[in-house]
């Protein structure tokens, strides 16, 4: 019961962190139709879209980078408050847009400041629990995921729901509101204003969830026996891992071992790498009596994992961080290391992701309803994405039960989905040549491909995300390195989503 109440405080909290890191990107999706009526008398009505992609995408990998490269020195507190306040901030400025009906240039000029603030901050946020996450039990990996699937899920249905009202008793499928009329933009500039006033105060209640669960980890990690008669104790972390090791003798009593690794994890270690020897261990004498049998194996076990250097490792590894300080990269030793040890894993998460944004919307969102299909399902692109995000997050959720430890499975389903990507093919053209392909006409088949490439896709992302800070020694910088392979992917995706609209034969 006691580990059953720690497991829900971590994992719902996480979940909180997980749905406010995108819900930036979606709320600025649901109010696509806001955007293309305030800039209606400039350039860029039909192409804003893109415009938001390539900043949005850009930024948020530029800071992801620069995030990642300092991962070892951050400080998580203050990186996760002030990306979540910043984003806030940057929700009521577009408010205020709204409200005051500004228009043209001067709200482009905004909405994209805006932006890439949120962009910008969602990459360092994304980094830091990325990292925390994999330092802890595997369901908090899932809540956090599952907490973006969330986000995404919430942004499809409150479209789908709009679409339903603006297009009452007209008797025809549309996935745009008409914002000609002055009473419509009206009504918009109150819609748009109410959707990022709730973000902002969505977030403001993230800020709260983070500072609990950074106090509770800091509180257990100072003093494992302060929230016994309140909170449960901490579950154990997975077999082979140190910091489960540590975590299961700092709740035995032992004040030699009172700072776990999770200590690091809220920002109490001053800036040192997780990835180095807590210094209550480095300093323990294995020979003193008052150490427990359990405590004195672990010690062992911890030293027996740090490899003993040769001359030559010595002499070669002073001569590549000279090279490295030369050219300022002080920090890629470490990130070299642990990428050696998770590239599998890296490179599953970048295709997982690229595969499905290759096609999943640029492609799957031109494809209409055939009129052979029985039933025919109206308004069916944005049911479809209903439909992705929603089997996206029972992906995400499902690997709770359904799990998988062979590297070699995972990649095998991996390279599965090659196939649902092929089977996309098969519906656009539907719509462009009819004549000369051989098409399903089924738009409950095209809604279930599109289950399936969801659920595929938070699966293997959210196993991968688990499992492969398993093998590294630094699990906080396997963690951050995993998410930052995941947002490689998504730019991968983009990338490609162009050549597959040509080879499908939509313009």
């Amino acid at each position: 019961m006691a580990e059953a109440g720690s497991a829900r405080f971590l994992y719902w909290r996480l979940v909180v962190l997980g749905t406010a890191t995108l819900v930036a990107w979606n709320v600025y999706i649901v109010s696509s139709d806001f955007f293309r009526s305030v800039l209606r008398d400039t350039p860029f009505r039909n192409s804003f879209e893109s415009i938001f992609s390539v900043l949005s995408n850009t930024a948020n990998m530029a800071a992801l980078c620069y995030a990642l490269y300092t991962q070892a020195s951050a400080d998580h507190d203050r990186r996760i408050r002030n990306g979540l306040m910043a984003t806030a901030a940057a929700f009521c400025t577009v408010a205020l847009l709204a409200v005051f009906d500004v228009e043209g240039l001067s709200a482009l000029v905004v909405i994209l400041l805006s932006l890439g603030v949120a962009a910008v901050a969602a990459a360092y946020i994304q980094c830091s629990i990325f990292g925390i996450a994999a330092m802890l039990p595997a369901y908090c990996a899932e809540g956090f995921m599952s907490g973006q699937a969330i986000a995404g899920t919430i942004a499809s249905a409150i479209q789908l729901l709009t679409i339903f009202l603006s297009s009452w008793g007209e008797g025809r499928e549309s996935n745009r509101l008409d914002a000609a009329e002055e009473d419509g933009r009206s009504q918009l500039r109150l819609r748009t204003a109410s959707y990022f006033c709730a973000s902002a105060l969505f977030l403001a209640l993230s800020v709260r969830s983070w500072r609990e669960l950074n106090a509770y980890l800091a509180c257990k990690c100072e003093d494992p026996d302060a929230l016994t008669a309140t909170e449960p104790a901490l579950p154990a972390a997975v077999d082979d891992s140190v910091d489960g090791e540590l975590t299961g003798i700092m709740h035995e009593g032992s004040p030699r071992l009172s700072r776990s690794p999770s200590a690091l994890l809220a920002g109490e270690a001053g800036g040192q790498p997780l990835h180095r020897v807590p210094e209550t261990v480095a300093n323990s004498n294995l020979n003193e009596p008052s150490h427990s049998l359990a405590e004195l194996g672990a010690i062992a076990e911890l030293i027996r994992r740090i490899p003993t250097p040769t001359p030559e490792d010595v002499q070669n590894s002073s001569a590549y961080d000279m090279w490295l300080s030369f050219f300022g990269l002080h920090s890629t030793n470490p990130a070299m290391k642990t990428h050696s040890e998770i590239a599998p894993f890296a490179l599953i998460s970048a295709t997982v992701m690229a595969q499905t944004l290759a096609v999943f919307p640029p492609l799957t969102e031109a494809i209409v309803s055939s009129p052979g299909s029985s039933p025919q399902i109206g308004h069916l692109a944005a049911w479809h994405f209903l439909v992705f995000n929603v089997s996206d997050y029972v992906g995400r959720l499902s690997t709770q039960w359904l799990k998988c430890h062979s590297l070699s499975v995972l990649k095998w389903i991996n390279h599965s989905r090659w196939l649902l990507v092929f089977a996309a093919f098969t519906f656009p053209t539907a719509a462009t040549a009819p004549q000369q392909w051989l098409v399903v006409r089924s738009d409950l088949l095209f809604l279930a491909l599109i289950f399936a490439l969801g659920w595929s896709n938070g699966w293997i992302a959210t196993i991968s995300l688990i499992v492969g800070p398993r093998h590294a020694t630094n699990k906080e910088l396997a963690g951050s390195m995993l998410g930052f392979a995941m947002c490689i992917g998504l730019v991968i995706g983009a990338i490609a989503s162009y050549p597959v609209l040509l080879i499908a034969g939509i313009s």
